[in-house]
């Protein structure tokens, strides 16, 4: 990513920040589409017991979900937001947020389960070959299986703000360039689909 990109991300949510405060719209969700994205995430199978990396955490909201569902997990959140990461580390002061820029940074550990849920929807220019760039540095990282999800290039209303991705190109590449072992749902939310990359063959 480009510095000029990433200092639009930056400041782009550090002034949603300001206008909503601890709130879904902070990070352009509502409180209903939030929990179905992260209930759509958990279709990746059972993760309790197991380590998670939150890439993209924000305000570390979906570990908050996995708590209030019961989920025990080693739970990892990293943003490059440093705002929205000590805003999570407020709240769940129990784990683990990090300030981390994946183009500037080594990961440096693996974990059985990444998840990326919403972290590429602003619109920003290349970002389908980005997308694809921080997907193959994460499933090296990858213990089991990695989710990600985007908002569908098949929605006829677009808001000029946001990015919309073809999910079959990036279906493609998945099992071109990740595992052959691939699934996508396009079926959970309208115009919304969640992309499954696992390791080995699922059972």
């Amino acid at each position: 990513m480009d510095d000029l990109s990433r200092e639009y991300i930056i400041s782009f949510f550090n002034k949603t920040l300001d206008f909503f405060g601890d709130r879904p719209e902070a990070v352009r969700w509502t409180q209903e589409g939030q929990v179905m994205h992260y209930r759509c995430m958990l279709d990746i199978g059972d993760i309790n017991g197991s380590t998670v990396l939150d890439f993209g955490c924000g305000k570390g909201d979906f570990y908050g979900f996995l708590k209030e569902q019961g989920i025990n997990v080693r739970y990892t959140g990293i943003d490059i937001n440093k705002r929205l990461v000590e805003l999570a580390g407020m709240k769940y002061p129990d784990t683990d947020f990090r300030v981390f820029d994946i183009d500037r940074e080594e990961l440096g550990q693996n974990f059985d389960f990444i998840f990326l849920c919403g972290v590429f929807n602003l619109r920003l220019p290349n970002l389908e070959d980005y997308i694809k760039s921080v997907l193959s540095r994460l499933f090296k990282h990858c213990n089991k299986a990695l989710a990600f999800n985007a908002l569908s290039s098949y929605n006829p209303r677009k808001d000029f703000e946001l990015s919309y991705i073809n999910p079959g190109e990036i279906l493609t590449f998945a099992i071109e360039n990740l595992s052959p072992f691939v699934s996508l749902r396009h079926d959970r939310m309208p115009y919304d689909f969640t992309l499954f990359v696992y390791k080995d063959r699922q059972l």
